[in-house]
């Protein structure tokens, strides 16, 4: 008998479909490489970051207050997006900002949200960024999925992680699903 990933079935069929029979192209998740097969994303998204925006925006005021607290010079330029706002830093202590595996970034990050969206009706998503660090981690969270998968194919043992956020974990299902 031939093994369950030949035979087709339902399985097999949501993951030629995506998750419940949308197209995965349509969410953003990078078109699909020629000759590994893989999708893949750009590195770096092309946003029109704007200083004066950043100026006028209580989030970014907000980011500026902690970062003098913190004794950190930074630059910072803000874009809007659809549902939120995007805030770029820039300094010369970019790793400072950063911290081990994003969590002084991901910090600010939530801090920055919890002091805007207090006492609003609708939420405002803001994303914070330094170095472009989100989207180098994104691209190696992916890198380290597939190097995994392919060692618990090869093998035939589970591998355990290590630990990782929402949305982290995020990034690891969705390219493992590809």
């Amino acid at each position: 008998e031939r093994p369950a990933r030949e035979r087709g079935g339902r399985n097999n069929e949501r993951r030629e479909r995506g998750h419940g029979g949308r197209e995965r192209e349509r969410f953003g998740r990078g078109r699909r490489d020629e000759q590994t097969g893989r999708r893949s994303r750009p590195v770096a998204e092309s946003y029109a970051y704007s200083e004066e925006l950043a100026e006028q925006m209580p989030a970014a005021q907000f980011l500026k207050q902690i970062l003098e607290k913190m004794g950190i010079h930074a630059t910072l330029a803000a874009v809007e997006t659809d549902g939120g706002l995007r805030i770029r830093m820039e300094t010369d202590t970019d790793g400072l900002l950063i911290g081990r595996r994003g969590e002084t970034l991901d910090a600010i990050q939530q801090l920055t949200n919890y002091a805007v969206n207090s006492g609003r009706d609708k939420r405002l998503r803001i994303h914070v960024d330094a170095e472009n660090y989100r989207a180098k981690r994104e691209q190696s969270l992916e890198s380290l999925a597939h190097k995994v998968a392919g060692k618990v194919l090869k093998y035939r043992r589970s591998v355990t992680l290590e630990p990782m956020n929402a949305y982290e974990r995020h990034v690891i299902h969705a390219a493992l699903q590809d």
